[in-house]
């Protein structure tokens, strides 16, 4: 049976609370400052209690600090609460919806990862940024040399051998698309530095982690994409079998009945973007490297398409993972 629960609407300066007791009855509402020496005096006599705050980013900082003062939080998907009607849109309300709704059970709560996972998904999100950074700049200049119909041979035309080719080609630009190409290769050298800093820092981590030295035995996981797989799922105990972690993935396909029949359409897309990125880029890599992933797509590609199978075989993956990480086991 729940008990006493707290709800806090916060505000970058202020947060709204509302206590409601055993009985679901209102106790006290009150607006308070954004600053946690207050709230801890305020809340302090509910430390043993459920406290409900929506996952915004004041609502998300506000979280990590109260945990850390060991306070019980439940961060809550704002979206959830807002499809829910029957509430007026005030400060009072939201906070006392919090609460409400908590001690029914029509809150689904958001996982709150540890610290330590959460600093390397930030250092992880931030790669993959610098990584979308360099594409743009290069498709920029792509479309400087194509004006011109320039063509570079190289088979990379960033590195050196292209580099030079580019180079070689700068007195057929006027001057004005000169000074911007090399503006956009000077920038991307700068980002390729960020990204070296960063990759160093994520293989130190790499090394002390044994979930992220699991996930390396998969044919085609690095350090980087295995440390994104990793602060992407977290806590894998919190999936009850692979077919939920396959559903968070995002890679299961819709579902609609029509009739008597159940019509799969495109995959859901649940789950965090980046997680469903590293998964189908390593499938490209799985197939060539592995019998069991090799025999699958081909059994499959003729039937699906190659896009529709690449992602067939990221689900497959997983699972695979899910089935590593739950049983502290390497890939086999």
């Amino acid at each position: 049976m729940i008990d006493i629960v707290i709800g806090l609407d916060v505000h970058k300066h202020s947060v709204y609370a509302t206590v409601l007791n055993d009985n679901g009855e209102l106790v006290i509402q009150r607006n308070t400052e954004n600053n946690i020496s207050v709230l801890d005096s305020f809340l302090n006599d509910y430390k043993e209690h459920d406290i409900v705050i929506e996952s915004s980013t004041s609502g998300k900082y506000l979280s990590k600090a109260l945990m850390k003062l060991n306070y019980k939080i439940h961060l809550i998907n704002p979206d959830k609460i807002s499809a829910i009607d029957g509430f007026k849109k005030t400060d009072r309300e939201d906070s006392y919806k919090l609460a409400y709704l908590y001690r029914i059970n029509a809150l689904k709560e958001i996982y709150i990862p540890s610290e330590e996972i959460e600093n390397i998904r930030t250092l992880v999100r931030y790669r993959h940024s610098l990584g979308e950074e360099i594409t743009v700049k290069k498709n920029q200049i792509h479309a400087i040399l194509a004006s011109y119909g320039i063509i570079i041979k190289a088979a990379d035309p960033f590195g050196k051998k292209g580099l030079r080719e580019i180079s070689n080609n700068y007195n057929k630009l006027n001057s004005s698309d000169r000074i911007v190409l090399r503006s956009l290769l000077s920038d991307i050298s700068g980002i390729k530095s960020r990204e070296k800093e960063i990759e160093t820092e994520l293989s130190n981590i790499a090394v002390n982690n044994n979930n992220i030295k699991l996930l390396m035995t998969i044919p085609g996981i690095n350090y980087y994409s295995a440390c994104g797989i990793y602060s992407e799922i977290g806590d894998i105990s919190r999936f009850k079998n692979k077919e939920r972690f396959a559903s968070y993935t995002g890679l299961i396909p819709k579902e609609y009945s029509s009739g008597e029949k159940v019509v799969k359409g495109h995959i859901t897309k649940h789950g965090p973007s980046i997680l469903r990125f590293f998964l189908t880029e390593i499938s490209h890599i799985i197939i060539k490297y592995t019998k069991k992933f090799r025999t699958k797509y081909l059994s499959i590609v003729r039937r699906l398409g190659k896009k529709r199978s690449i992602i067939a075989i990221a689900r497959i993956l997983a699972e695979t993972i899910f089935t590593m990480l739950k049983n502290n086991t390497g890939y086999i």
